[in-house]
């Protein structure tokens, strides 16, 4: 592998480390105490905001030692995160990683992060592209009037909000609701996919393309080929199972509502959602 390339695959790891599993890195020599704060708890007055996820750690204050401290790495991360409940895991995650979240341009124009709803427990996950200007208000996935069509859907199917989690590719809405970048998705997906750990539902729904093309890592499929083809999602859970979860891919409910009364013989789009959907449930039984 070129130099380069091995370098930018490094900083992609640390990365990732970092904002998915709350690991820190210094540069060599002293490293700063830190104070340990369980999960959960938000550190009070004069303490560190810093975490270590050592089980069983008490608070301490920062400036009692100057001895190197244990920096958590990401075995360890997963093994205790392992004891956690999916609401915990994601609330970890909400707070802890996403938290007032500067890593790209979108940050500047947003007006709330939209991070996800619903069961933690899920059987089905939902997963569109970006929130739009509804979803940017109110801070909620699928608002408006695309969320008001995938509530139809989901009540055709016997199933409520409630009972699944919905979430999106980026977390912040684009400006004018234009197509996410590829740096915007670069530094976003890693959310997703501690979601997706957190969660482990038995199917994914990608609602639209781009959330197909991430899900599936396949960006030479139109959104009717990613219909019809069998996709997986590969999620590490614990730190020695992997898990492949089917992925649908599906209509986006904006889609849907733009196609409306233009078919001209065509069958109607939501029609083959809900057939898509209709297969998602099934695959829930296996």
């Amino acid at each position: 592998m070129h130099p380069r390339n091995l370098a930018r695959q490094f900083a992609a790891t640390l990365a990732e480390l970092r904002e998915t599993w709350d690991v820190e890195y210094w540069p060599a020599g002293s490293i700063p105490a830190r104070t340990a704060v369980a999960p959960g708890r938000s550190p009070s007055e004069g303490e560190s905001p810093s975490v270590s996820m050592e089980s069983g750690a008490e608070p301490r204050a920062a400036a009692v030692t100057s001895a190197p401290v244990h920096l958590p790495v990401a075995g360890e991360m997963r093994t205790q995160a392992k004891q956690w409940t999916p609401a915990t895991k994601l609330d970890y995650l909400r707070k802890r990683n996403v938290g007032d979240c500067q890593r790209c341009g979108l940050a500047r124009s947003r007006t709330k992060i939209v991070f996800g709803v619903g069961n933690p427990e899920a059987k089905i996950m939902f997963v569109g592209e970006a929130p739009g200007a509804d979803e940017d208000r109110q801070g909620e996935p699928f608002v408006g009037r695309a969320g008001a069509r995938l509530n139809v859907w989901l009540a055709e199917l016997g199933l409520s909000r409630d009972e699944v989690y919905i979430a999106n590719v980026l977390k912040c809405r684009p400006p004018a609701n234009r197509d996410p970048k590829p740096d915007e998705v670069e530094k976003c997906s890693p959310f997703l996919q501690a979601q997706i750990r957190a969660i482990a539902p038995r199917v994914i729904v990608a609602l639209g393309r781009h959330a197909g093309m991430l899900l599936s890592r396949r960006d030479d499929l139109r959104l009717n080929a990613m219909r019809s083809a069998t996709l997986y999602y590969e999620v590490d859970v614990d730190a020695v199972e992997t898990r492949r979860i089917p992925i649908v891919v599906t209509y986006h409910p904006s889609y849907v509502l733009r196609q409306e009364g233009t078919s001209d013989g065509v069958e109607p789009a939501e029609r083959l959602v809900m057939q898509d959907l209709a297969r998602a449930v099934a695959l829930t039984n296996l």
